[in-house]
């Protein structure tokens, strides 16, 4: 059986804010989808961030309904779960998902649990904050492995940051040690570049994003999702082809005239206006010398924005190709302030998260330092809402 391994599609993202790169995001997705069908799938799993909100636009909801409509009437079955980007906080709120499984389009694994597709054991969980894997663990991983042990052939979903698969220090949610055992496949999500390795025993991957969500990612990473074979036990890589050109420029001011030439040529040559996104780093001559070149690249481009880098007399912070994320500036910042490692840890998750997830986290911090008295101290802040 192949089953395809397709995640972080971000359906209904208006990046930069333009209608043009949501329709991309879909169409990247559909692609995918069409790609994985014609290859003669048989069972498709998604491991989160399908949507980019649990709230999505109904222009967003209603194509996400009619292509899962269409990949049903071909025969493939979809098995998901839900990212930190579309999963719900709130009570009383129904994830986009839950839309698509009580339609019977998808099946829906919410917050954690297993099912079985023919004689393939799929287990796997929501994402979690890392302060809430410990409880995630003792409550499901024992079963899982324990059920993952007595079947043929089996997949593991999580959409969750390993360890080493993240640039900075602390800011992943699980390690490679703690994911269950006896898994033939170790199907991710939340990290938007392909990886793949061997992970205790079975085949470990993160197919990436989709369509690229970040300057980061398109810089380093291709588009694309992953095939996995349940008889042969081998992943297929596969490309997306044909989707919107990104052109990532890193340059300076000795270099420049040359490079943004070079690269006037490219983007008059796509098959599609491209998103142009520029680093550029100098000490005296700034990108307005070059005026005219990006005027002649923004013509023909979907979107362009340069970014610029002073480079000061004997600065410490070299231009390079690594930006640091918001909860690594954070946590910089506090730890120079030398503010208490607690603040700083709570902190830095706060920053990392989405705004609907800044009570969760806070509540869970609290919990974990009050202990038995967060129920009292729960009770006590309430009377004064």
């Amino acid at each position: 059986m192949k089953v395809a391994h397709i995640s972080d599609s971000h359906l209904g993202y208006n990046q930069y804010r333009l209608v043009q790169r949501r329709e991309d995001f879909f169409l990247a997705f559909k692609k995918a989808v069409d790609e994985a069908v014609e290859r003669g799938v048989e069972l498709i799993i998604h491991t989160g961030d399908l949507f980019e909100s649990y709230h999505p636009d109904m222009a967003t909801l209603s194509q996400a309904i009619k292509l899962f409509t269409e990949i049903k009437s071909r025969g493939v079955k979809v098995v998901a779960i839900a990212g930190n980007h579309d999963r719900v906080l709130r009570r009383g709120l129904l994830s986009p998902q839950k839309v698509l499984s009580d339609l019977e389009l998808i099946e829906f694994i919410d917050p954690a649990g297993s099912t079985y597709y023919k004689d393939l054991y799929i287990a796997g969980f929501r994402y979690f904050p890392k302060s809430l894997i410990p409880a995630v663990k003792e409550e499901f991983f024992d079963r899982f492995s324990e059920e993952a042990g007595k079947a043929g052939v089996s997949v593991f979903m999580f959409h969750q940051a390993l360890d080493q698969y993240l640039p900075y220090e602390m800011a992943y949610e699980i390690t490679v040690s703690e994911l269950p055992e006896n898994f033939s496949y170790y199907a991710g999500g939340h990290i938007h570049t392909y990886h793949v390795a061997e992970v205790k025993g079975g085949v470990f991957s993160y197919p990436g994003a989709t369509e690229f969500h970040s300057k980061g990612e398109a810089r380093v990473g291709r588009r694309g999702f992953n095939i996995f074979d349940t008889e042969t036990k081998e992943l297929e890589r596969v490309e997306l082809e044909g989707l919107r050109p990104f052109f990532v420029l890193k340059t300076d001011e000795e270099r420049a005239p040359e490079d943004l030439r070079e690269l006037l040529e490219k983007v008059k040559a796509s098959h599609l206006p491209p998103v142009v996104l520029i680093d550029y780093s100098f000490s005296k001559t700034e990108v307005t010398a070059y005026s005219g070149l990006l005027s002649e690249i923004k013509k023909s481009s979907l979107y362009l924005r340069v970014y610029e880098y002073r480079q000061l007399e004997g600065s410490n912070f070299p231009f390079t190709d690594q930006t640091m994320s918001y909860s690594e500036i954070f946590r910089e910042y506090a730890e120079n302030q030398k503010l208490p490692k607690k603040a700083v840890v709570l902190g830095s998750e706060v920053v990392k998260g989405s705004c609907e997830e800044v009570h969760h986290l806070v509540e869970e911090f609290l919990k974990s330092e009050l202990g038995d008295f967060f129920e009292e101290f729960k009770r006590f802040t309430e009377e004064f809402e």
